[in-house]
């Protein structure tokens, strides 16, 4: 055999070789690049959860104020009402004086 013939062999056995290994190389690449997809995914949902509980911690901490707020508008209405009945009852009372 010639030189040439033995290169065109060997080139030929390459590219064949080449060509196997891109075949079995292909199904892997696309699971890469599923696995890579999922990770991302992944990491998105982790994003997201970690932001839904602090958007619940903030929500829960609005809850406690506005209970507090609310417990404290219920007491001045109270006092409200109290001092309105007060000086309903005092006008009365100077109203049946008359």
């Amino acid at each position: 055999m010639s030189d040439s013939a033995d290169i065109k062999t060997a080139a030929e056995k390459l590219n064949l070789s080449l060509k196997n290994l891109e075949r079995v190389l292909s199904p892997m690449v696309e699971d890469y690049a599923k696995c890579k997809k999922i990770a991302a995914e992944s990491k998105s949902f982790v994003e997201d959860r970690s932001r839904l509980a602090q958007e619940l911690d903030d929500a829960k901490a609005k809850e406690t104020s506005f209970q507090s707020r609310e417990a404290e508008f219920s007491r001045l209405a109270s006092e409200t009402t109290a001092e309105l009945d007060q000086v309903i009852a005092k006008v009365r009372n100077v109203l049946e004086r008359d």
